[in-house]
């Protein structure tokens, strides 16, 4: 029966079809079957490599620092994206100023000097503390 049951399971192996629980049940029973099985286990066994304890943890951490690159690198693409828009958009949209004629000046200036004259100015007694070329300072009662 063990005999039977290794021979299908050689089968199986043979064409890549087998479990992992399987092929570790034909390694371990390799001892009794024929020759080219028992090389095969034993050079299985030699060149086992022991899983490392913080596997899960380099790999999570290596996954998040590629996450993390190229999230900055989006970011830098995007940011470099809305400058150049930006910059496009300031280029392109020029408002231009309005060209007054000079009656238009002139009807402004009128405008602005009776909204002026409308005011009355606060009379305030100034004194001269100081006069010179370039300054003069003054002083008021207030």
């Amino acid at each position: 029966m063990k005999k039977e049951l290794i021979k299908t399971l050689l089968e199986k192996y043979e064409a890549g079809t087998s479990t992992l629980e399987e092929e570790q049940f034909l390694f371990e029973n390799a001892d009794n079957s024929d020759a080219t099985l028992q090389t095969w286990a034993t050079f299985v066994e030699r060149n086992k490599i022991a899983v490392p304890n913080n596997l899960n943890t380099t790999l999570w951490d290596s996954f998040q620092k590629k996450k993390n690159k190229t999230r900055s690198i989006k970011i830098g693409m995007m940011s470099a994206a809305a400058s150049v828009i930006l910059l496009i958009s300031l280029f392109i949209y020029k408002p231009e100023q309005k060209n007054l004629s000079y009656h238009e000046k002139e009807i402004l200036l009128n405008e602005a000097l009776n909204m002026i004259a409308d005011t009355t100015p606060i009379q305030s007694k100034q004194r001269i503390l100081y006069e010179d070329d370039l300054i003069t300072i003054y002083s008021t009662n207030d």
